[in-house]
């Protein structure tokens, strides 16, 4: 049952808008609402999949949450603690609680740091560790969970190859002990294969720890089988969010169809009519009125155009969909 679930992250009516600057003189023009009026609840050990086109706003979305972008408008609320006002030194004791696995696992490594070091440096900067040898010993067990020898330790991060790399980032966020993370396109810069093992890692490590995961992907088949709710994000909205199973069996934004038709499958059984959209994503500054995505919708009404629809319960359980004319199977 649903009650029995513990909250560990809300989200209510999260904003982040970004000012539009004149080339040349400098001054503000406009401005581009990257992350409008998003609201969501993360439940403890699950994962949140988060998907959507590039330029969506899903990225600026999980680091809004970690207060690595700074909120325009809305709460955030981690583990019962409001954070979206916290202070610097408020938000490093809280951050403890909450990391981030970047895209590139080479841009998120310190090319002069061996990776000892790397491992090491979170360990000191929260004073987890009273003495070397509790520290080394945290290291190794760091090393476990992720699934690397110990003798990589004096290696550099280019002497190890994307997936290795990919650990070693997974590893330095557990240094801190998490309960949250965001995992952002974190498997997107890998081979198909060291993604499998990555994810399964991942997952594993949820089962260990008790973990949750924002995971933000565009891979909607990765998702499918990662998430245990997902939401669909579009120019900055969710216009559907469902269980994984749900959505994924019973998609009923037409945007969210679209996207599942694109899913790539080899079993003649489950062959689906691939939908083409029409049209391009409306630039960021000058959205359209009404519904973000009427001018591209094949089922959209005069109504579509004028007024945006709010995200509301549906017939199916825990299922929410912002669209006047949802798709019905």
């Amino acid at each position: 049952m649903q009650t029995s679930k513990k909250v560990l992250l809300e989200v209510d009516h999260l904003c982040k808008t970004f000012p539009l600057k004149h080339q040349l003189l400098g001054h503000t023009v406009g401005k581009v609402s990257a992350v409008n009026d998003i609201s969501f609840t993360l439940y403890k050990g699950e994962t949140l999949g988060l998907v959507g086109e590039s330029g969506c706003g899903k990225t600026t979305l999980g680091r809004t949450i970690l207060r690595l972008i700074e909120p325009t408008s809305g709460r955030i609320i981690f583990d019962g603690v409001d954070i979206t006002h916290c202070s610097a030194r408020q938000m490093r004791r809280i951050r403890r609680k909450m990391q981030i696995i970047f895209q590139d696992p080479y841009a998120a490594l310190n090319p002069r740091m061996a990776i000892r070091q790397i491992l090491e440096e979170p360990i000191k900067i929260h004073q987890l560790s009273d003495s070397k040898v509790a520290s080394t010993h945290r290291i190794h067990q760091l090393l476990d969970y992720v699934q690397l020898p110990s003798a990589i330790l004096y290696k550099y991060p280019h002497e190890l190859s994307g997936g290795q790399r990919q650990r070693i980032c997974i590893a330095r966020a557990l240094a801190v002990e998490p309960t949250f993370m965001v995992c952002d396109e974190a498997i997107a810069a890998l081979d198909v294969s060291v993604q499998a093992q990555v994810i399964n890692l991942l997952m594993d490590l949820q089962k260990e720890l008790g973990l949750s995961y924002l995971f933000i992907s565009h891979d909607l088949r990765v998702v499918e089988f990662i998430a245990h709710h997902v939401a669909v994000m579009y120019l900055g909205k969710i216009v559907e969010a469902a269980p994984a199973t749900e959505i994924y069996k019973n998609p009923k934004h037409p945007y969210t169809k679209a996207l599942f038709s694109a899913i790539p499958t080899i079993h003649p059984s489950k062959h689906k009519e691939r939908i083409i959209l029409q049209g391009d994503v409306p630039n960021p500054s000058a959205l359209p009125s009404g519904c973000y995505f009427h001018p591209r919708c094949w089922k959209a009404t005069a109504q579509c155009g004028n007024v945006h629809p709010a995200l509301v319960q549906t017939e199916g359980e825990n299922h929410q969909v912002a669209c006047y004319e949802p798709e019905t199977n």
